[in-house]
Parts: structure tokens; C-alpha cells; sequence
């Protein structure tokens, strides 16, 4: 059985702050978010400048087993941002 790579999306700090490319936040933790086309990207922030995408299923099992992460706070401000 072969396994596909997933895409995943790469964007510089000046894009991802960029309203009108989508909003935006920070969730907690490493995480980020950003809607794009109307569509949620996670993210990490890779450097100073520079955001990396992880998958929604990579997002979801480090909140389901995190023991060092403020999870509910992290919930807290995605059900923020998904009400915008």
C-alpha cells in the first residue's frame, strides 16, 4: 500500500499577517490559524518570518494528547476565530 504526501502549505509572516489575504490568529502553543480562500490552515511558526502548515488531523491528535499545552485555551480561541 503506498501513501501519498499530503500538501501542505508554506507562507511568510508578511502574507500570513495580510488581512486581505484572510484573517488570522494565534491559538496558543505553537498554533496558528489562518483562512485562505475560505478554507482553515494550521499552523506552526517555522522561524521569525516563515509559517508551516500542519495537517487538520496533526492538529487535532496534539490537542487530543497534549499534556503540556493549554488545550483549552487553544479551543477556546479556534471557536473564536471560527465565529468571525
Amino acid at each position: 500500500m503506498s501513501k501519498t504526501r499530503q500538501h501542505c502549505l508554506s507562507i511568510y509572516k508578511k502574507d500570513f499577517t495580510d488581512k486581505a489575504k484572510g484573517p488570522y490568529a494565534a491559538l496558543g502553543g505553537p498554533f496558528y490559524v489562518k483562512k485562505i480562500l475560505g478554507k482553515t490552515h494550521y499552523l506552526i511558526q517555522a522561524s521569525e518570518s516563515f509559517y508551516h502548515e500542519i495537517t487538520p488531523a496533526c492538529f487535532k491528535e496534539t490537542i487530543k494528547r497534549s499534556t503540556s499545552l493549554d488545550t483549552k485555551e487553544i479551543k477556546n480561541n479556534l471557536r473564536r476565530f471560527n465565529a468571525q
